[in-house]
């Protein structure tokens, strides 16, 4: 794993010193090695930069940038291709010749053979530039589930720089660091920045599943590969429930067999829910060692499930080290700020970022189980829309009078998920129709009450558009189907994967998400919605396809997530951080939001009148980002 960085353009866009800087940005994505290529000549020029964190063939030569067999194409990559030893085989029967066991290489010389048709061909997760001086053209890449990241900064003179992350454009200084106000609604709505935008006017995310070609002083960008929800085999065809959940287990464990490949220490994080579970068990079955497994807990008894996760090592014979998190402010924030680059306000960064770092201390490599809850409707906001179906049959008087009185009555908690919490979200949301139902399942603060909160509201779209363009395009826009297009073309890329490989990558640790193997997704997408949620169960075939081989009580417990008691964090040691914030003054400085409404929030979270616990920390996360990376400059 690890970080790349480039330019293409008519002309050089930064200097070799300035590409270095910008480069030594990504240390941290790979501490073992640094390359770089520049190059000039007949009106094009290009840059490459790239560090390596060494996984496969460490002992070989597999520095970046790498040339293939002829000397003449360059690639800077920056992931994992599965099963490129078979790839490799097969190109050198056809006569190649490989200097390296890389999956680097095999990119280049299936690149030589098939162009730009040879990203069809690559499984894995993944983020590449290829520089092919004979068609004068630069390839850009990203996997198909926006599993590594690649940004890009297109300027009016043709010419593009690229990155794996934020910080590293802007160490160029050649990019507007401006503040895009439709990202900066959309992450107030959401938590997170959706696609492809980003919260810098001059950069934005390349999407998942597409390439960028710059060609002789112009670039297009399309879709190579497309995930479609539309449940192919729910007819006639639809194999047997138990047969599915078959399917299912055998699909899963060659999925978690490609990712064991490593010549490195090798782990995995676990929770003792369903889905690390499921790759526990998996990778035991495939090792002859005991498996490293990861866990971390908090003090705060709510959110402590760490005797789950004993139960599953315990089952599994696993080595498992936990380690009780007692976060300190002085200890995550600044690392978290540099981690992310831009504002991003799932607090399961927190944790998250502590267990990488405690898995990085004994390997390398470690599995996870993301993906998991998006392949086979596992979250409660899935619940939250089955059940959905069942309340808008209710008489409207109940609906929108009756119950919403007796939910707003509910005493307010700050514990884990708290009963208040869940039924007010529910009762707010549930009403209408069904995909906008699913965006405000997941909608931490409404448009209504972003208009309140902004100094300039006006001419923005609203987020849930987002959701609607998505499920627009399918066959039943109203189904499960759509509901899960839904969350893996926005949730899954800028949310999930995002602090996935953020906090593994700032630790130098690799982290791999079995459940998003391509192969599996899509005969997953076309088993019958009803498997995945079987009435008001989620994951159901899955939890099929463990019984008998998971032990029954984690396949019984509810869905936890990972979440910090960050509502009591805020009333406790991040108090004073919130106190000089969000301010008056400092909110007045920054010029987005109401000095007043800001401290109506702080005020009733902290009498506990309210739990705004996610929309504070959505302010705190943006007000850090402002101060690091634009040095506190207004909006």
């Amino acid at each position: 794993m690890c970080g790349l960085v480039g330019y293409i353009g008519t002309q050089p866009v930064v200097t070799r010193q300035r590409l270095v800087h910008m480069r030594d940005q990504l240390r941290h994505r790979g501490p073992d090695d640094a390359g770089i290529f520049v190059h000039a000549e007949d009106g094009v020029a290009v840059g490459l930069g790239h560090r390596r964190l060494s996984i496969m063939d460490t002992r070989t030569i597999g520095r970046q940038p790498m040339t293939d067999e002829t000397g003449r194409l360059q690639l800077v990559f920056n992931g994992e291709i599965y099963g490129f030893e078979t790839l490799r085989a097969e190109l050198m029967a056809r006569g190649h010749r490989f200097q390296t066991r890389t999956d680097t290489e095999v990119i280049l010389a299936l690149y030589r053979e098939s162009g730009i048709d040879a990203i069809e061909r690559l499984d894995g997760m993944f983020s590449f530039a290829l520089w092919d001086p004979d068609q004068r053209r630069l390839v850009i890449v990203r996997d198909r589930f926006g599993i590594k990241p690649l940004f890009i900064a297109e300027r009016s003179d043709g010419s593009i720089l690229f990155a794996s992350e934020i910080k590293a454009l802007l160490a160029s200084k050649m990019v507007d660091d401006s503040i895009d106000l439709q990202a900066h609604h959309d992450y107030l709505g959401l938590n997170y920045v959706p696609g492809p935008r980003t919260m810098l006017k001059g950069i934005r995310k390349l999407p998942p599943a597409h390439a960028l070609v710059w060609e002789r002083g112009r670039s297009r960008t399309f879709r190579y590969w497309q995930q479609t929800f539309h449940s192919e085999l729910a007819g006639p065809k639809a194999p047997r429930y138990r047969d599915a959940a078959e399917v299912v287990l055998d699909g899963l464990q060659k999925a978690v067999q490609r990712r064991m490949v490593a010549d490195v220490p090798l782990g995995m994080f676990l929770s003792g829910g369903v889905d690390s579970s499921a790759i526990l068990m998996a990778m035991s079955e495939a090792s002859t060692r005991p498996i490293q497994a990861f866990t971390i807990r908090f003090a705060e008894s709510s959110f402590d499930e760490s005797e789950y996760a004993r139960t599953a090592a315990k089952a599994f014979g696993a080595d498992h080290h936990v380690e009780t998190v007692r976060p300190e402010i002085d200890t995550f924030l600044g690392p978290l700020t540099d981690a992310l680059d831009e504002p991003y306000a799932d607090s399961s960064a927190i944790p998250l970022w502590y267990l990488c770092q405690l898995a990085r201390r004994h390997v390398t490599v470690a599995l996870g189980g993301d993906g998991g809850d998006e392949v086979f409707a596992g979250y409660r906001t899935h619940f939250a829309w089955r059940l959905g179906q069942y309340w808008r049959r209710l008489p409207r008087r109940l609906r929108e009078n009756v119950v919403p009185a007796l939910v707003d009555r509910l005493p307010v908690s700050h514990a884990k998920m708290s009963f208040d919490l869940k039924a007010r979200a529910f009762v707010a949301a549930a009403s209408r129709p069904s995909i906008e139902a699913h965006y405000r399942f997941k909608e931490f603060l409404s448009e209504e009450a972003r208009a309140g909160l902004s100094l300039s509201p006006e001419g923005l779209e609203p987020t849930v558009r987002l959701f609607e363009g998505v499920a627009r395009n399918l066959q039943k826009p109203e189904a499960l189907d759509a509901v899960l297009a839904c969350d893996f073309a926005v949730y899954l890329p800028d949310d999930i994967l995002v602090k996935v490989d953020r906090m593994s990558m700032y630790h130098g640790l690799e982290a791999r998400v079995p459940f998003l193997d391509h192969r599996f997704v899509e005969t997953v997408a076309a088993l019958p919605a009803r498997y995945k949620l079987r009435g008001l169960r989620t994951k159901a075939v899955l939890k099929r396809a463990l019984r008998g081989r998971v032990p029954a009580q984690l396949l019984k417990r509810r869905k936890a997530g990972f979440n910090v008691p960050m509502a009591q964090w805020l009333l406790g040691p991040l108090q004073p951080l919130v106190q000089e914030l969000l301010s008056p003054s400092k909110v007045r400085d920054v010029g987005l939001w109401s000095p007043t409404t800001v401290r109506s929030l702080v005020d009733a979270h902290t009498r506990r009148e309210r739990d705004h616990s996610r929309p504070l920390w959505a302010l705190l996360c943006f007000m850090l980002f402002n101060e690091r990376y634009r040095g506190g400059r207004s909006a």
